[in-house]
């Protein structure tokens, strides 16, 4: 991944912030006049980041909500085929970013991601249009509470609303949520909350792609053991407990981290992810103390595990075997398992070989075929018992 330049974020930022001006600007008017969540408010073309092989692309803002119910302005993109619409609109898949980092000028939309990047771009040359949310929490609306699931879900399905207000957009109500990392944790959340499975744009199915769950909590708790931190999941860390901080400001940063990692906390608010894997390797700690800090740190993120939902729609979960985050082969099992005794119709797809990052090519083929299924009407083969 790599940032882009500074004038492109500037823009992108002061557009937010704008938005952000709207609806701040609301707090005096009538309920009638206020904006409300899915409510499209700026747009234009994407000249920056779109789709390559998609025929137009946006950059919009839109209103919805911070993880405490506030008003938010989040921004978003969406990406139109080539080919003319369906009778009925393009069918449409809504994607949730993986982390990017934390720090202003890692919004989603403003960094690279060739392996995500290519991943959208075939779903448009599949005839989809793609719908992306950068998150309520940039710009003005900061700290980035990142792992907050239902919020991120949330900011998600708002995104789609926002998407069938813009000017000559034809596309079907229904919708398909698909999302890696920490996406993959928020299109869970989607396909368990019961108001998104109905209504005006009603989900139609989940496709969780290594997503986080209880691996998250069981990575922290080996970190505050001390035990080793493999390299690929170093910056989770530091990113986890200032997630943390930003869901709950009167955390105890201080009482829960050892000074070791300290450096690597205060790079969060100045260096994306991709930057963040490239400082020192942190020998074996323990970085995270026991304590009263520790314990409200465990129930925010036990909070965000999509496990103990009951899946409203059918679900696709993308695992790879050689995953060495906090999204390890086991944790995803034992989500599935949870997932599969709350009745859910789920189907878990291995990949030998692949990594976090890789295992969204590889299962680009599965995703599509899970996709027409279930826009086709058909049930997808649940392999739960």
């Amino acid at each position: 991944m790599r940032a882009t330049p500074v004038w492109p974020q500037v823009r992108r930022l002061a557009a937010l912030a704008l938005g952000s001006l709207l609806v701040a600007g609301c707090a005096g008017m009538s309920p009638v006049a206020q904006p409300v969540p899915g409510q499209l408010l700026l747009a234009s073309p994407d000249k920056l980041h779109g789709l390559p092989d998609a025929g137009r692309n946006w950059v919009m803002s839109y209103a919805s909500t911070t993880f405490d119910g506030a008003n938010a302005v989040v921004v978003g993109q969406v990406a139109l085929p080539r080919t003319p619409a369906p009778a009925g609109g393009y069918p449409v898949i809504a994607w949730a970013n993986g982390s990017t980092g934390l720090a202003p000028q890692c919004a989603p939309s403003l960094v690279v991601n060739r392996e995500r990047d290519a991943y959208l771009n075939a779903w448009v040359q599949q005839g989809y249009a793609v719908v992306r949310t950068d998150y309520a929490g940039w710009g003005a609306f900061g700290p980035v509470p990142d792992l907050h699931s239902r919020s991120n879900a949330e900011n998600l399905a708002d995104a789609v609303a926002a998407a069938h207000a813009l000017d000559g957009v034809k596309l079907r109500p229904d919708w398909i949520a698909v999302g890696h990392s920490k996406g993959g944790g928020a299109v869970l959340w989607a396909a368990g909350l019961p108001d998104r499975s109905a209504g005006r744009y009603p989900l139609r199915a989940a496709i969780a792609i290594a997503p986080t769950g209880p691996g998250v909590l069981r990575f922290m708790d080996s970190v505050m053991r001390g035990e080793a931190v493999a390299v690929p999941a170093l910056p989770f860390v530091s990113l986890t407990v200032m997630s943390a901080k930003a869901m709950k400001p009167d955390l105890d940063v201080q009482g829960l981290t050892s000074p070791a990692l300290r450096p690597h906390l205060e790079a969060m608010g100045s260096a994306c992810l991709s930057g963040l894997f490239a400082m020192p390797p942190l020998p074996p700690g323990p970085y995270l103390k026991p304590g009263a800090a520790y314990d409200a740190m465990a129930r925010l993120l036990a909070a965000q595990d999509a496990s103990s939902l009951t899946m409203r729609v059918p679900v696709s979960v993308i695992q790879g075997e050689k995953d060495e985050t906090t999204v390890t082969p086991d944790t995803t099992a034992a989500m599935v398992r949870s997932l599969c005794a709350r009745g859910a119709t789920v189907q878990l797809k291995q990949y030998a070989g692949q990594t976090h990052r890789s295992v969204i090519g590889a299962s680009q083929s599965d995703t599509f075929g899970f996709a027409r299924t279930v826009l086709d009407a058909g049930r997808p083969a649940s392999d739960c018992p």
